[in-house]
């Protein structure tokens, strides 16, 4: 395995980056060859990306179940999604939707159709400037970012590529004060998500 050095003076490869050891791996992503250490992310940040992850993955189920044979979809969390190999680009979006894929093939841009970040401190201006111009940039179709509380969410803004350029629109922005649904979409295909599959903590 390739010992992780925190002072990096040259650029690595995808490949030397993958032979990083797991562990240390998991809180690190990779930018124009530089590993680079994820933000911090406190409990109710990855709770909230998991509920999502859940909210969508129930969705991508019943979608199948409607569509039959030939569609399949699958959702996680924090996991390296690979945008571009050269300069090796990848980062580790909190909840993914993406197309199902062979065990041994790596997580691309071109399978993902949502890619979402829950903000916070720590990862608000990466989230909405460095990422967002990546995932658009990679082609992934839809981006959201929810805000939180120690409830659980308590906004989304949608993103989307539209018209064939490679900077996101903004679609829509949700609150959990506007009434029980917090997500309905029909593209990538039909989902809605309701404020209380977001919630971390009983309400106050």
């Amino acid at each position: 395995m390739t010992v992780w050095h925190e002072q990096q003076h040259d650029p690595i490869t995808w490949e030397m980056f993958l032979e990083i050891d797991e562990d240390v791996r998991r809180d690190l992503e990779i930018v124009d060859g530089y590993a680079v250490p994820r933000e911090q992310r406190g409990r109710e940040h990855q709770k909230v990306g998991t509920r999502l992850s859940m909210a969508l993955e129930n969705a991508a189920v019943a979608e199948m179940r409607r569509s039959g044979p030939g569609a399949c979809y699958e959702t996680n969390t924090e996991v390296d999604v690979l945008l571009w190999e050269v300069p090796p680009t990848a980062r580790k979006p909190d909840a993914v939707l993406h197309r199902c894929l062979p065990d041994f093939e790596q997580l691309a841009a071109e399978h993902v159709l949502i890619a979402a970040e829950v903000l916070s401190t720590w990862s608000e201006r990466r989230d909405r400037i460095h990422k967002m111009g990546e995932y658009a940039n990679a082609g992934i179709p839809h981006y959201w970012l929810l805000s939180f509380d120690k409830i659980g969410a308590v906004s989304i803004e949608r993103y989307a590529l539209v018209g064939g350029v490679d900077r996101y629109t903004h679609i829509g922005t949700t609150h959990r004060d506007m009434g029980p649904v917090a997500a309905s979409v029909t593209d990538p295909f039909p989902i809605e998500i309701l404020w209380e599959h977001l919630e971390v903590a009983p309400k106050l």
